[in-house]
């Protein structure tokens, strides 16, 4: 059985990261300088940090796929897959 939890200081780490995400500036300096940004919402690490733009979007690929599942065609976790390499990525239809 898969479960997936979230701590406390995970969930608080997203917060300071969903802030950061929606002001332009604090946006611009993570992407300028992530290791500093990340270390300041307590993330240690030298992670690449891709910014999604209207005309580009980033897939993530999971580092670790989970083998057994993929063999047996477990539906499931192709869309727990998919959520995870799409995040929150989407498009709102633009009238012409």
């Amino acid at each position: 059985m898969h479960a997936d939890t979230t701590s406390r200081t995970e969930l608080e780490i997203g917060a300071k990261l969903g802030a950061i995400i929606q002001n332009a500036t604090a946006r611009e300096r993570l992407v300028a300088n992530p290791a500093e940004v990340l270390a300041e919402v307590g993330i240690n690490s030298d992670a690449a940090i891709f910014a999604d733009t209207a005309d580009l979007v980033h897939l993530i690929i999971p580092a670790e796929i989970d083998a057994a599942r993929v063999a047996a065609g477990d539906e499931r976790y192709f869309e727990e897959l998919g959520k995870a390499a799409l995040g929150n990525c989407f498009y709102e239809d633009v009238p012409e």
